[in-house]
């Protein structure tokens, strides 16, 4: 799984303009000039193969982990993050990997400039390489864009700042913050783009890091479902779950599906979590009591207790193997989340009774199903935000869900030291980092 870890990469020469100011100092180290159609695709593979654990790392920052405070040092590290306060210049602090997407998004204007030129290969292979490339770039820039800009508003989001938009290779460019709308509207365009190029509907499972036609589509599902596009974000799901709909039934397996292998992985690129990061969150008493002890099957498969009976996560860890961008209980719930917010109840409702019924045994089930049947409106979409958090926990989504969303009040303690997010707060959008700010002064404007 995922072994390519070398690239050709870019022109050597390129290396000389690797200044702190210059392309937000990311220009990564080359040794082969690309020409051929294989030496772009291992170019491409080299943004892939990066690594980032920023969604593990705001995890801390929303209401489903509690810090496991006998793991001293990772406590300090961790701390700033847990109280909101990433900026706070204390030199243990785990930051966000600013450069690193920066510099996933390089590899893919590259790919997207010169693979036109590429001296060999098919056309077909050639769009689907460029293909992957835009869909980097969109998922790259959709993922800065909701970690340091404003959650999506139609009101203000041609206003509010969000991040630098980088579309083209330019060494000497040194770029202000694009608005979130400015954003949005290129991953928009940039995954449509995608999904015309690409002519792969899924790779094999040693390659399923790539992106497809499959995976473009449920990208587009999750970005239509945080600009609330709801009709749009409803057909993307649906034409996913057209071309892959199994769910693994907990019933009859306890096999993860947060695995690259598993049956659900739409694509398994991500790996969120580091070994400090894992090990120091235990689950929180929130997110633990959600979930029926009887009759949900997910407290056996995703949790697990410790030498003193705390509530740990099994669910990921940070082994290579549990990697999930995309995967298919997602796509039921953006359904179901898109058909209450179209106020069709009844569709939600089987969407969302489709993925219990593989996560509850049946008796609960049953009793689910009938309870479902009472709900709509705000109840029924708060029941489908409850699930999201039962389903999707510690996979990278719950921080971005709570910002989208509600924004409720959270508190977290440490050591009987309080610290209080008030609903609404300025602080659930993340400051750029410092470093990066010192290399670019136009991001604080």
């Amino acid at each position: 799984m995922r072994k390519v870890l070398y690239t050709a990469g870019l022109l050597g020469a390129l290396t000389a303009f690797s200044s702190c100011k210059k392309y937000l100092d990311i220009v990564p180290v080359g040794k082969v000039i690309p020409t051929s159609v294989a030496d772009f695709r291992k170019e491409l593979d080299a943004g892939y193969v990066i690594t980032i654990y920023d969604k593990g790392l705001a995890s801390y920052r929303g209401d489903e982990i509690k810090m496991n405070e006998t793991r001293s040092a990772d406590v300090n590290t961790l701390q700033p993050n847990y109280f909101w306060d990433e900026n706070s210049g204390g030199i243990s602090t785990a930051n966000y990997d600013w450069r690193a997407k920066y510099q996933q998004i390089f590899y893919a204007n590259h790919i997207i400039e010169a693979v036109p030129t590429a001296t060999d290969g098919t056309q077909e292979e050639k769009n689907q390489l460029l293909g992957e490339a835009y869909l980097m770039r969109a998922y790259s820039h959709f993922n800065l864009v909701n970690l340091f800009g404003k959650p999506y508003n139609e009101a203000t989001a041609a206003s509010d700042k969000g991040v630098p938009l980088i579309t083209k290779v330019d060494l000497e460019n040194v770029s202000r913050r694009n608005s979130v709308k400015e954003v949005y509207d290129q991953v928009i365009a940039d995954i449509a783009t995608g999904l015309s190029l690409v002519n792969v509907d899924q790779y094999e499972t040693a390659s399923s890091y790539k992106f497809t036609k499959v995976s473009g589509l449920a990208m587009a599902a999750r970005v239509y479902l945080y600009t609330h596009q709801w009709t749009k974000s409803l057909e993307a799901a649906k034409a996913v779950l057209d071309k892959k709909s199994t769910l693994v039934d907990f019933n009859k397996s306890s096999v993860l599906p947060t695995l690259y292998n598993s049956a659900e992985s739409i694509q398994a690129l991500e790996q969120n979590w580091t070994g400090p990061f894992i090990q120091t969150a235990y689950v929180s008493d929130a997110l633990f009591a959600l979930y029926n002890p009887s009759g949900d099957l997910r407290l056996k498969v995703f949790y697990g207790k410790d030498a003193k009976n705390n509530n740990v996560v099994t669910k990921v860890t940070n082994s290579n193997s549990y990697r999930q961008s995309f995967r298919v209980a997602e796509m039921y719930l953006i359904a179901a989340e898109a058909s209450a917010q179209l106020n069709q109840p009844d569709q939600a409702r089987t969407y969302l009774n489709q993925l219990k019924k593989n996560r509850l045994t049946p008796d609960f089930y049953q009793m689910e199903e009938a309870r479902l049947a009472t709900l709509s409106g705000n109840a029924l979409l708060q029941e489908i935000y409850d699930e999201r958090f039962r389903e999707l926990s510690f996979e990278g989504h719950r921080w971005f869900d709570l910002r989208r969303t509600t924004q409720p009040k959270i508190t977290h303690t440490i050591k009987s030291k309080s610290v209080t997010l008030q609903a609404g707060d300025p602080r659930y959008t993340i400051k750029i980092p410092a470093d990066a700010i010192a290399n670019n002064p136009l991001l604080s404007e």
